[in-house]
């Protein structure tokens, strides 16, 4: 069986109600009590700092040896401290139930959190799209895994439709050929324009149209963090091209004013 994730996965980057089962075994067992009881560090975002920050702490004194553990019904906290501002806390709530662990609630919420760690992709989306990256964050951190793959699968659309218009400019485009392709061959289409990782990951559209069509909640929000992984992933390409862009026109201006400042000696 897999391992429990591990606690800065389950605080603040896996949704509330997602459920995990926790097999009775010796080593899941000793992963939940350590779990439970271990102090950490979280690397993650503060809402009050409005930057990165490395949380602490964590740790619940359970009484018990390890051989005395069982996987009876409780509900536990686990609390953090912000390691720039200890006034900063953050809590965390979980529930084991019939061997299946839940965490069902927390503080700041989990959109308070991620809306901070998506801030930086402001200058790659428009502002309707940006948002509806905050609302697909926003509807799995309250458990709705279909509405959330609805807003992702409009941002991949997107990126491929502002390619198409970049493609379109070309003499030798086909749009009747374009408009008649399915998505993945669309993509295929516009290879030249659209980030590296889209193009080798084209089935992410297809997991997602399938998250919306056939799949329930559950599995949704099982599968929203490795979705939300590959669409970040697709922006922070074509975030680091726009960079690039930015530090080239920057260092072409400064050559430029080197060599008229040179003329002029």
């Amino acid at each position: 069986s897999p391992p429990i994730p591990s606690v800065e996965d389950l605080c603040v980057k896996r949704p509330l109600y997602a459920p995990y089962e926790v097999p009775n075994t010796t080593s899941h067992k000793n992963q939940l009590h350590n779990f439970i009881s271990a102090n950490c560090q979280i690397d993650t975002f503060c809402p009050w700092c409005a930057q990165p920050t490395v949380l602490l702490g964590g740790g619940q004194d359970l009484k018990c040896h390890d051989f005395e553990f069982t996987l009876n019904d409780r509900t536990f906290e686990k609390q953090f401290i912000c390691s720039r501002r200890h006034n900063h806390q953050f809590f965390f709530y979980f529930r084991l139930e019939s061997r299946i662990l839940t965490k069902v609630g927390q503080s700041p919420s989990m959109a308070d959190i991620e809306q901070g760690q998506v801030q930086h992709y402001r200058s790659v989306l428009d502002k309707a799209h940006y948002q509806e990256l905050n609302r697909a964050l926003g509807l799995a951190s309250h458990g709705v895994g279909i509405g959330s793959f609805v807003y992702l699968r409009r941002i991949f659309e997107r990126l491929v439709d502002e390619a198409r218009a970049k493609a379109s400019e070309e003499a030798d485009w086909d749009e009747d050929a374009y408009s008649k392709a399915r998505m993945d061959e669309k993509i295929q289409l516009l290879k030249s324009y659209l980030p590296e990782f889209l193009v080798e990951q084209r089935g992410l559209y297809g997991i997602l149209s399938l998250g919306i069509h056939s799949l329930d909640e559950e599995t949704c929000l099982t599968h929203f963090p490795v979705i939300r992984t590959g669409i970040e992933l697709i922006l922070d390409q074509k975030l680091a091209v726009e960079q690039q862009k930015r530090k080239m026109a920057e260092a072409k201006k400064q050559i430029g004013q080197i060599q008229q400042q040179m003329k002029r000696d």
